[in-house]
């Protein structure tokens, strides 16, 4: 019998401070990058770009603002898929399964170590490649047995897909989201 592995998700010291950051090297792919608290808006975008700690991209740039400004104490950027790619289209045409399984033992660790607040904010890109809806429900199952809330921030896509974290007001507000609803009526 196999028993199951549980992460730690545990803050070091970088560039700029302490830090959450999943595999702790930059890499082809990423799982967790943010700060350290309690309480932390969790961003579940559709994959990471080059950002790091100490040298963050536009997107994490404004999921910090937008957590701050949102009353939270920390932020935590997550990814429906975890491969680094500056263009979503380069993005794999099918899956690693591997990468998918790592992904949701360390969003699992984050759940089991925090009160997060999860915000979807992964835009039109969920529609890049068809087996983005389905890594989506499977984190969405991880968030229902710790009952973490979901939000959004913005307008909506025509479709009813959240909006992506760029472009937003700085004092954008949070509102509640039926994540399992929009999956639902979206796929």
């Amino acid at each position: 019998m196999q028993t199951a592995q549980f992460y730690t998700l545990t803050a070091a010291e970088y560039p700029g401070g302490s830090w959450f950051y999943e595999p702790p090297l930059y890499l082809p792919y990423r799982y967790v990058l943010g700060r350290p608290g309690a309480r932390p808006l969790v961003c579940i975008g559709i994959n990471p770009s080059t950002a790091q700690p100490g040298a963050l991209d536009p997107t994490p740039e404004s999921v910090e603002r937008l957590a701050a400004a949102n009353g939270f104490d920390s932020w935590i950027m997550f990814n429906v898929y975890p491969q680094r790619a500056t263009d979503p289209n380069d993005l794999d045409k099918e899956p690693d399964l591997a990468l998918c399984r790592e992904n949701l033992r360390w969003l699992e660790a984050m759940l089991r170590q925090t009160q997060p607040t999860m915000w979807a904010a992964w835009g039109t890109l969920i529609e890049k490649r068809p087996y983005l809806p389905g890594l989506m429900r499977e984190m969405v199952a991880l968030t229902r047995q710790s009952d973490a809330p979901w939000v959004t921030i913005g307008k909506r896509s025509k479709k009813g897909h959240p909006h992506h974290p760029l472009y937003l007001r700085k004092d954008a507000q949070t509102e509640p989201f039926d994540v399992e609803e929009y999956l639902d009526h979206c796929f």
